[in-house]
């Protein structure tokens, strides 16, 4: 140590470590990042366990200490929440799937530890008539047999039907005499033990670091459904008062320290749940409606009924009245559903809910902004709204979209450019490009500047659109951006997404009744003025071969006479020649370029012998390149004749049974091909369906 003068000096005995320097110790451990956070935290837990041992049998029998003898410090509600956030922080998806295991684990054992101390006081204090009425009355919870001498409890017997508690995980009985020596637990073999003293009450940082494990650990339902028990167990022990000590037997004084756990709950032993407990649980069936294959419409329920329970406990109790996040929670997840033709009205039905909350007559100020919101402003909830319509079925959809965005208008709250894409997003994929078009210009009158979704979003309102003509407009509408551009009207610069919707929108057209090589000719054009500016630098980026696939695309599902598709044929082949050449420009050929060129070939060449000369060239060419994927290999074996096929492959190094690594060793995981064997009977299973 140094002292004021500078100077080394002995401090003999030194400065004894304080439960301030043990929870510092953990929280730095936990916010670390660590691959092994969790096991180091625990290693401290433990440590700070041994200390106190240590301490207490070096003081004498009497009470006095001993020279140069420590104390030793008792663990708070702190400690236990740091040692649980550290397991709650992990990164990987393998340690995030244990760590919620863990966090239970050691949450569950500090809840039982706790409530056996907590009988045996009440034993202690009242004697054989606790015991009688706390076996009348304990129905749902464990059964506890008590007496002045020791104090037993059982297992739970489960979270209200959502989870079974794990019986590995806690010990079937806990005396009195275990206490100064917890019992071990292990969830495997060679892994730390988290000792757990029975004077320690888990908190509300505790319950909620417990459920972030749980909403963030990538488990699905299941995750969702285990967070949803720990709320459920939450409440039971704050309603019932089941951790907490009879009158006039206070717990040890906690630390005070200043370490951000939560963002919003202090250093306290208050166990009650709050509205960061319900979000979380919310968040986590929320993530279940995005996720789940199905409607995702008892994940939706679930959300819907938290809220309710929130509004009518919030109605006395401030702290659990829900904010604008939790309101935004629970209409994003009936957005999320699927095949629910009353999902989006759900969704509104619950802003108009947080309206009559929050922004009824006499209201002028905002709520506050809390919790946790991706969107950090008050009209999140509105675009939610909007969001579901856009996913809605309704044919209405596009009436009640700009319904909530004229009710967002004529509020205090200023909408974004945010709302105002999802309102055009909702006339897009419902067929109303002209509407798409009108809000648009309405946002400009409102002076919210749009951003280059909010043009990519009318351009694909036009590409979406089936009526004759659309293609042409979406052109137009480009061209107007590029002359706005130039006069400095705009500072937008059409990127290479803008370029590709309206080939894509003439690719729609070229396959119609009024298609024709003349519109293979006007995505040409498209095309090629897309890559002047990409060689000039106005459009600036890594090389995207969607554009080329685009064009390909337009070629391919050509309507006309054999001399068009002659004509059609030879661009396509020109483009795709030209792309192999310049990949700076154009991108680098992918499974899809491959792809598209054989459905080129397919539906363009005059006969057989052409087509499977382009099929083989095609295929050897994908394998090369390592982007055989299990569309092109299905494409190839379709079109080309069964000797032919298996030659090729052969002589390129496969087999009927097997195909090299190193022809699909650049396509995703989930679009490798099968074998060609395999995939022929797939596909012969597919056309007989």
């Amino acid at each position: 140590y140094l002292n004021v003068a500078g100077e080394a000096v002995s401090l003999s005995p030194p400065p004894e470590p304080t439960i301030i320097t043990y929870n510092s110790v953990i929280h730095a451990i936990a916010k670390s990042g660590a691959r092994d956070a969790g096991y180091l935290a625990e290693e401290a837990f433990a440590r700070m366990e041994a200390w106190k041992n240590e301490c207490d049998a070096r003081n004498n029998g009497d009470g006095s200490i001993t020279t140069h003898c420590y104390r030793g410090v008792r663990p708070d509600p702190r400690t236990l929440a740091c040692v649980l956030d550290a397991w709650a922080n992990a990164k990987t998806h393998q340690q995030q799937s244990f760590a919620s295991d863990r966090t239970s684990a050691i949450l569950d054992l500090a809840v039982k530890k706790r409530r056996a101390y907590v009988n045996y006081v009440n034993s202690m204090v009242y004697g054989n008539d606790y015991i009688a009425d706390y076996l009348e009355t304990e129905d749902e919870d464990a059964v506890a047999v008590l007496s002045n001498k020791d104090c037993t409890i059982e297992l739970e017997n489960g979270l209200s039907g959502i989870d079974d508690v794990e019986e590995e995980y806690v010990e079937e009985d806990l005396v009195l005499e275990d206490f100064a020596s917890p019992p071990v637990q292990t969830l495997a073999e060679k892994q730390p033990t988290a000792m757990v003293d029975p004077f320690l009450k888990p908190n509300t940082v505790a319950f909620n670091t417990a459920l972030h494990a749980w909403a963030s650990s990538r488990r699905g339902r299941e995750g969702a459904r285990r967070a949803h028990g720990i709320l459920e167990q939450m409440e039971r022990l704050n309603e019932g008062g089941l951790l907490e000590l009879p009158n006039g037997h206070a717990d040890e004084t906690i630390s005070t320290v200043e370490i951000d756990l939560d963002d919003s709950e202090d250093a306290d032993s208050t166990l009650k749940p709050n509205v960061r407990s319900y979000s979380m649980v919310m968040n986590a069936w929320a993530k279940v409606a995005a996720t789940e294959r199905g409607s995702g419409e008892d994940a939706a329920a679930n959300c819907e009924m938290i809220l309710a329970k929130m509004e009518e406990r919030g109605a006395e109790d401030v702290s659990v009245r829900p904010n604008v996040a939790v309101y935004t929670t629970c209409i994003i997840a009936w957005a999320r559903t699927t095949h629910l033709d009353y999902a989006a009205s759900k969704a509104e039905d619950i802003l108009n809910r947080m309206i009559d909350l929050y922004y009824s007559e006499g209201k002028s100020d905002l709520p506050a902004l809390e919790g946790d919101m991706e969107n950090a402003n008050h009209d999140a909830p509105f675009n939610a709204v909007i969001t579901a319509y856009a996913r809605s079925s309704n044919p209405n959809a596009g009436d009640r979209a700009l319904a909530v965005l004229e009710r967002l208008e004529a509020s205090c709250i200023l909408p974004t450019a945010t709302t105002y894409n999802a309102v055009m997003d909702v006339c897009a994929k419902h067929g109303q490009p002209d509407r798409a078009l009108q809000v648009f210009e309405r946002m400009r009158e409102q002076s919210i500047s749009p951003d280059p979704t909010s043009y990519d979003t009318v351009l694909n309102a036009f590409a979406r659109d089936e009526t004759i003509g659309s293609a042409e407009r979406a052109w137009e509408f480009l061209c107007r951006l590029e002359q706005e551009r130039l006069s400095g009207e705009s500072d937008f610069i059409p990127s290479s997404v803008s370029y590709s919707t309206v080939i894509n929108a003439f690719a729609r057209s070229s396959g119609r009744g009024d298609g024709g090589v003349h519109v293979v000719e006007k995505a040409k054009e498209v095309y090629k003025k897309l890559i002047e500016h990409i060689e000039s630098g106005t459009i600036y980026g890594d090389p995207d071969p969607f554009a080329n696939s685009c064009f390909l695309n337009c070629c391919a599902n050509l309507n006309g006479p054999p001399t068009e598709k002659r004509e059609a044929l030879i661009m396509a082949i020109n483009a795709f020649e030209e792309m192999k050449k310049n990949t700076d420009v154009h991108g680098e050929p992918n499974q899809y370029t491959f792809g598209t060129m054989m459905k080129v070939a397919v539906r363009l060449t005059s006969d057989a012998a052409e087509k499977n000369r382009l099929m083989e060239s095609l295929f050897g060419q994908a394998c090369k390149r390592g982007f055989l994927s299990q569309a092109v290999m299905a494409q190839f074996l379709r079109h080309t004749p069964p000797q032919t096929s298996m030659k090729v492959i052969m002589d390129l190094g496969g087999t009927k049974r097997d195909i090299p690594e190193a022809w699909y060793r650049r396509v995703p995981r989930k679009h490798w091909p099968s074998a060609p064997d395999h995939e022929r009977r797939n596909d012969g299973f597919r056309q007989t369906r």
